[in-house]
């Protein structure tokens, strides 16, 4: 399927590892512009090498920036504006806050959750919708959690500061849809990443089991029986992210083998 990608430009977060990188490989192979951006700069530098290696360099370059900080984002952005001249593309995919339980968690904790998972979404976003606007085109597509459907056990502060992201975008993609502009978020349940491994271990050790049974017990929730694969959830944001996904928008999408149990 031509998904008529080729010639836009997307940024995309975390794009060093896991999901990040497997969905700025995607959309480099189906022929867009990626800029590459996460904190980590060695390890940023290397991924993006991978992708220039595979699909040419003329495709990717990457911008180390830490995207809960406004005046990072905003340089990015510039970044990207300077070495490309636009923006169709904005995948916003940033790591998890730390475990906790609500009735415990102190404030500062909350404003540091908010400001990784939420405000980059709605700083993202703003940067980026002017842009789009004077193109007649744009896809923001943020990567959430499944947990903002189905809450997991000793994550508070990823589960409401992520579903705070999700109400952000729903009501944010009636603003602009009549710009072209799409607004959705991708929900991945257990996708085989770090992310997940550290989520397990967590939980393990709370539960007082080994790493082994606690990734057993969470497979089995799974009717696929088995883990997503990061490039499975970057093929589902290169389609929204595409042309033939225009008329989809304000849409929390679950890719998670089934593992969710509610109707709605």
């Amino acid at each position: 399927m031509e998904l008529g990608i080729e010639g836009r430009v997307a940024i995309v977060g975390g794009a060093s590892k896991g999901m990040g990188l497997a969905t700025a490989k995607a959309l480099a192979r189906e022929g867009a512009l990626v800029v590459m951006v996460a904190r980590g700069a060695d390890q940023l530098a290397k991924s993006c090498e991978q992708i220039a290696n595979q699909y040419g360099s003329e495709r990717v370059i990457s911008v180390a920036a830490d995207l809960s900080k406004k005046e990072e984002i905003d340089n990015v952005v510039s970044h990207t504006l300077s070495h490309w001249g636009r923006v169709d593309i904005s995948v916003n995919n940033l790591g998890g806050p730390p475990p906790g339980e609500p009735s415990s968690l102190a404030d500062e904790l909350w404003y540091q959750a908010m400001e990784l998972n939420f405000f980059s979404v709605v700083r993202m976003s703003q940067s980026v919708i002017p842009i789009m606007k004077k193109n007649n085109f744009g896809r923001i597509l943020s990567v959430l959690s499944l947990s903002i459907k189905q809450p997991e056990e000793n994550l508070a502060l990823s589960t409401v500061a992520r579903t705070a992201a999700s109400s952000y975008s729903k009501v944010l993609s009636t603003e602009v849809a009549s710009s072209n502009i799409t607004v959705n978020t991708v929900l991945p349940g257990s996708i085989e990443t770090e992310r997940l491994k550290v989520v397990a271990e967590m939980q393990a050790k709370r539960q007082g089991a080994n790493m082994k049974d606690a990734m057993g017990l969470r497979q089995a929730q799974i009717p696929a029986s088995r883990f997503g694969k990061a490039e499975e959830a970057a093929d589902l944001i290169c389609f929204l992210a595409s042309d033939k996904a225009g008329f989809i928008t304000g849409q929390n999408i679950l890719i998670d083998g089934g593992q969710y149990k509610g109707v709605f």
